[in-house]
């Protein structure tokens, strides 16, 4: 079946929307949005993408009431589902993000995504082997994330578990090897388990890839003061 006008200049509109939120325009991005929205209402493509956009700009209420919208129209469409849980839990409300989550996952499991943003949710829960357990799925899901892999280093370090946590940021160095922080962290990990002298190598190995290694120089007194 043909498309009729009206279709196609939503589609335009929507288009031209999107365009907008890849340049960062969010504000003419939800012009667009809105323009297709109130040409073809019951279309749930164009309320989360005016969703997204009113969630770049931190506009959480908003972006969860199009997100809301989404889900009515197809409840079946798991993004949605991750996308309302991200804006509940960046407003604070953690139950519901979690409750988000788990039905992104319930209707797709294999998306790494989802379980580490659950896993973020579970930790401020205060669920921590939950949280593990969810970004130990993410890790699995997608090896190649370094992301992934250091916010695993972060909880394994609160649960002192140094080794496991250092074996992360290792992994993490081989996917990107010029980001010192990885370094850094892993000297944190060495400094925590009494081991200076490693932490100190790894200190000297950031220092290697900062323009101006002297910013480290405060964290090199700091340890070297504990190796004496």
């Amino acid at each position: 079946m043909k498309p009729s006008g009206k279709s196609e200049q939503a589609d335009d509109y929507n288009e031209r929307g999107i365009s907008y939120f890849n340049l960062k325009r969010y504000p003419d991005a939800i012009k667009e949005f809105t323009k297709a929205i109130k040409l073809i209402e019951n279309e749930p493509d164009f309320y989360f993408n005016r969703g997204l956009a009113y969630y770049s700009m931190k506009m959480l209420d908003q972006a969860i009431k199009d997100y809301r919208k989404s889900i009515e129209l197809d409840p079946d469409h798991s993004d949605y589902y991750n996308a309302i849980g991200a804006a509940y839990e960046d407003s604070g409300q953690l139950e519901k993000a979690l409750e988000s989550f788990n039905k992104a996952i319930s209707i797709e499991g294999d998306i790494p995504d989802y379980y580490y943003n659950r896993g973020n949710a579970y930790w401020k829960l205060k669920k921590p082997e939950e949280a593990l357990n969810d970004f130990n799925r993410a890790v699995q899901l997608n090896t190649t994330d370094q992301i992934f892999i250091y916010r695993r280093h972060e909880i394994l370090m609160s649960m002192g578990r140094y080794r496991d946590a250092i074996a992360d940021l290792d992994a993490a160095i081989k996917i990107v090897p010029d980001n010192y922080q990885y370094y850094l962290a892993k000297s944190e990990a060495y400094e925590k388990m009494g081991d200076f002298q490693s932490a100190m190598k790894c200190i000297e190995d950031a220092e290697k890839l900062l323009p101006d290694p002297s910013l480290l120089n405060d964290r090199k007194k700091e340890i070297s003061s504990k190796m004496n």
